[in-house]
């Protein structure tokens, strides 16, 4: 796994867990709290994305 992916996944499972967290820590709701994650990171990214084009890092 290349280490972008590796940063994404570990971004997406500490927002997930940071969602099961707030969510009172339910059993049986890891796939939710995992997909609701992986929907807000990217989203994150998204509108990240047009930035690092007029700005690209160095």
């Amino acid at each position: 796994m290349s280490d972008a992916n590796q940063d994404l996944e570990t971004r997406i499972r500490e927002r997930a867990y940071a969602l099961w967290e707030e969510d009172g820590r339910p059993e049986g709701r890891a796939a939710e709290h995992w997909d609701q994650a992986r929907r807000f990171i990217e989203a994150e990214d998204d509108l990240k994305a047009p930035d690092m084009v007029a700005n690209p890092p160095l």
